[in-house]
């Protein structure tokens, strides 16, 4: 085999064929329709469900949640009912970073999701989704950081959700361009001044402008306003557009035999309501509620206050330099919880399961030994709780529609494998599409889809995109059956590696115009290289504030 080309991976954050396609079609995708015709291309399935934390970590693993163990943005804490942010640290198994270090390979990671803190690798790291702010230490090695930050004239690669907290859809759109255009800009100096041998950057803006404005691109959508929508029903086209050019100016720079990937971590679609299965639970006698206690200032109407104003802030246009201006001792940490699960009022004695994270989509029984209050005794009592949810959960429809919500309820152990499973939740709920578990309680249990008293009209469906293209992969050809755990094990095959046999992945050999070699497992022991540093208290609630603005907490 000859020597192998540098692999570049360029991740679109949601990224759906239902609009690339129709697109592509009308002329208007132009780098799209070149790589499809010059490459090899097709649906990329993502995990149970399709979120962006387990489905990333899949990506660059290369094995399902069971084994490298993130399965949310958050997970269950062992003293209380409250949730704690999940990082880098949780993660049990090497990323494709860390196999290619074992060969003295280089390998260079922009905004990638689920890598704070950011490890020592053999090249460069800038942490992505999950990081608390630029402040913190989110680069990797540090002196990179000055030198982005000097390039760049500052660092900016997240878009700051509180001008549409705020109502401000102008502002929102006016950052979002001018957050993908300085990630576009870091890519570029990045990769052409380290050229590593394996670079992969995530644009993640896509997935915000389609989670608000869906619903004005989609005229049958049950919260389209012909009136409002008539301003922003290009807004989602508009940004592909920009994608597709930021994507040929940054391609038109490789060297000619760079193999190219294209990939996003789930699809895209139309969100109706909103699914409060607590609610539900209450209802069927699962989840049990204690006596309201007498009216008083509690941290709960504190943190509601707090929120009140700032969305205020941010609706004058001034949130960002109130948050600025407001010193650490004064930001009320105490009303800052690691996450707020709208858990407070729950009589934990008479609970027997209950639902805490809208970026999981899962539910946890209250299980003896495992929760604090656990009340289900593991083993039959178990089974049978989670077989009669099942069971229930299947009889839910829409009174609207008559329709199903539920697509598919799994055990956590018919989806994940390997011994993490036990770090999973115990029930994961496929929904049907246009609907959403949403955490809390409300007055009725199917709901129009908010967030910030704004609409959310858009959601993760299970097909994401795969583009390859290179001198070895063949022209215009639709792959078939490909999953985000096969990633990591094509591009080892690509740069002439071995494959660990611990790998769930496969290679997507059918997308090669001719057999490189065969391939070959073996049992590689790859260290993964240890965080580079611990995670401070103000740092967690700075990630949970920033997951909970990008919507990750209801």
């Amino acid at each position: 085999m000859d020597k192998p080309n540098k692999i570049v991976i360029i991740g679109l954050d949601g990224a759906t064929w239902d609009i690339i396609h129709p697109m592509i079609h009308k002329g208007q995708l132009p780098t799209f329709k070149y790589l499809i015709e010059n490459g090899s291309y097709g649906n990329l399935n993502s995990t149970i469900p399709p979120l962006s934390a387990p489905a990333w970590t899949s990506a660059f693993t290369g094995v399902n949640p069971g084994k490298h163990n993130i399965f949310d943005f958050f997970t269950i804490r062992n003293d209380n009912y409250e949730l704690r942010n999940v990082t880098s640290n949780d993660r049990k198994t090497p990323a494709i970073w860390n196999i290619l270090d074992t060969y003295g390979m280089t390998s260079g990671i922009f905004n990638m999701p689920m890598t704070y803190p950011p490890e020592a690798v053999n090249g460069f790291m800038v942490a992505g989704l999950g990081t608390p702010d630029t402040n913190s230490n989110f680069i990797y090695p540090a002196s990179l950081k000055e030198e982005l930050k000097n390039y760049l004239h500052g660092l900016q690669f997240s878009i700051d959700v509180g001008t549409i907290m705020g109502g401000r859809e102008d502002a929102f759109l006016d950052e979002l361009y001018k957050v993908t255009d300085i990630q576009e800009k870091a890519v570029h100096y990045l990769y052409n001044k380290y050229q590593p041998d394996l670079f992969m950057a995530v644009f993640d803006e896509l997935d915000r402008i389609q989670h608000f404005f869906w619903r004005h691109m989609e005229t049958s959508h049950p919260l389209h306003d012909p009136k409002k929508s008539q301003k922003y029903k290009d807004a989602i086209e508009d940004y592909y557009q920009h994608l597709d050019i930021a994507m040929k100016r940054f391609l038109d720079t490789l060297p000619e035999d760079t193999t190219v990937m294209i990939v996003s971590d789930h699809g895209f679609g139309g969100l109706h309501k909103d699914f409060y299965i607590n609610k539900y639970f209450y209802d069927m006698d699962i989840l049990s509620l204690k006596p309201k206690p007498p009216l008083s200032i509690n941290t709960e109407l504190l943190r509601a206050i707090k929120t009140t104003l700032k969305k205020l802030t941010y609706k004058m246009g001034v949130g960002r330099w109130v948050d600025r201006m407001i010193p650490d001792w004064l930001r009320l940490k105490s009303l800052t919880p690691t996450v707020d699960t709208g858990l407070g009022s729950v009589d934990w004695s008479q609970t027997k399961a209950y639902f805490c994270s809208l970026s999981g989509q899962n539910v946890w029984i209250n299980l003896k030994g495992r929760q604090p209050e656990g009340i289900i005794e593991p083993g039959k009592e178990y089974e049978a709780l989670r077989d009669q949810i099942i069971e229930k959960l299947y009889t839910i429809k829409d009174p609207k529609t008559s329709k199903n919500i539920i697509q598919k309820v799994y055990r956590r152990e018919e989806i994940y494998t390997e011994d993490l499973v036990s770090n999973a939740p115990d029930l994961i709920i496929d929904m049907a599409e246009g609907y959403v578990i949403q955490v809390g309680l409300a007055p009725e249990m199917l709901m129009p889809a908010m967030q910030y008293k704004l609409y959310r009209s858009g959601c993760h469906r299970q097909h994401g995109i795969f583009i390859a293209i290179g001198k070895d992969i063949k022209k215009n050809h639709q792959v078939q059956n490909a999953e985000i755990i096969d990633i990591v094990p094509t591009v080892l095959y690509l740069l002439n590696k071995q494959i660990p046999t611990y790998m769930d992945g496969k290679v997507l050999t059918d997308i090669l115009n001719k057999e490189l070699k065969g391939v070959e497992y073996q049992s590689i022991q790859v260290k993964r290289t240890s965080a580079i540093q611990k995670i401070s208290e103000d740092e967690e609630a700075k990630i949970a504030e920033r997951l909970k603005g990008l919507g990750y907490m209801g």
